[in-house]
């Protein structure tokens, strides 16, 4: 798995902390350390510049560990930091006295087999043992040209390996700790998103409920009553009848200003019919609430006639029309994705 600079990665350099700036800090101490030691162990060198080159490509190799992304590390990535080591090594070796003047002289194949341990971790475990035997060989082939044995030179890696076997046990048990880890936060996001969804719901619900307590309570205790209505009350139950009507047909259209305009609207004798196909769901709340204020006016405005109102269905080219039949003739409004007027 890879990951943007825009993504929080989701692997074992998330675990460790690989891409925070304390991670930045750390390596960046460490490079200015080994510096440090190249700088102070340079008795009985007389050419220098294999050592900067050296310290330049364990460098790379260090900085590659927290900045190159991929679980596992890439295979280009891996081969080159795999061999950071080998090569700063056989560099630095070179102009090096023989013997060594101090112990600490030999400290490349330390420097070297930190990235390797860090490789095991990130899940290149294979490589970076073999990146540990380059560099025995590279040691080995120094003391055997040097008339030190090759022995010799190879034994001073081989210390090495315990660091790395650590390391390597540690990405057996870290790694699948680390996706077990991810799998949990995503099992409790998802719960944690179902459970918001059904509280919504749940809010959604009583809220319409209480709305038709208040509407339809009243008109449901005087028909109760098996009096004789009167005309205003009738009108009142066919107003209140077609705005529950709006309610289960046409839920993205039962705004405060769209019942308002829709009951005035009904009251002069204008045949208003709301439809709600579902297009709207992931509309932005700004480009819904053009179109539903546009709505609104020409319901307020509407003296005669149909208007018919319809959110068109997912998919469609356009958002949402209005239809409007009166006595000035039949037009057309339509409103795009971005809640614009469409010319028809």
């Amino acid at each position: 798995m890879t990951t943007t600079s825009r993504e929080a990665p989701r692997d074992i350099t998330a675990i460790l902390g690989m891409h925070t700036p304390a991670a930045k800090g750390v390596v960046a101490v460490y490079i200015v350390a080994i510096t440090i030691v190249a700088f102070e162990t340079r008795q009985g060198i007389t050419t220098f510049w294999p050592i900067a080159l050296g310290l330049v490509v364990l460098a790379a190799g260090t900085i590659g560990l927290i900045t190159v992304p991929g679980d596992p590390l890439p295979v280009p990535a891996t081969i080159c930091m795999a061999s950071a080591g080998a090569i700063a090594s056989a560099l630095m070796l070179w102009v090096m006295p023989v013997p060594l003047e101090v112990p600490l002289q030999a400290w490349t194949h330390g420097a070297g087999t930190t990235i390797l341990c860090f490789m095991s971790v990130r899940g290149r475990w294979i490589s970076a043992w073999w990146g540990l035997f380059a560099m025995a060989v590279v040691y080995g082939l120094w003391g055997a040209l040097t008339d030190q044995g090759f022995v010799f030179g190879a034994v001073m890696v081989a210390i090495d390996g315990g660091p790395l076997a650590m390391a390597t046990l540690l990405s057996f048990t870290l790694r699948p700790s680390g996706k077990a880890v991810f799998a949990l936060r995503d099992a409790a996001t998802a719960r944690i998103s179902a459970l918001s969804a059904a509280q919504a719901a749940a809010e959604e619900r009583d809220a319409r409920l209480r709305q038709l307590d208040e509407v339809a309570r009243p008109l449901l205790e005087r028909i109760a009553t098996a009096e004789q209505f009167t005309a205003e009350e009738s009108e009142t139950f066919e107003l209140v009848e077609a705005n529950l009507r709006d309610r289960l047909r046409a839920p993205a259209l039962t705004t405060p200003d769209i019942d308002v305009a829709a009951r005035v609207a009904r009251t002069r004798g204008v045949e208003v019919v709301l439809i709600d196909d579902r297009g709207m769901d992931a509309t932005p709340e700004d480009v819904k609430g053009a179109v539903r204020a546009r709505i609104a006016e020409t319901l307020s405005a509407a003296e005669n006639g149909d208007v018919c109102v319809r959110v068109l269905p997912p998919g469609r080219a356009a958002l949402a029309s209005i239809y409007i039949h009166d006595s000035i003739g039949t037009r057309r409004i339509t409103f795009d994705h971005e809640g614009a007027e469409v010319q028809n």
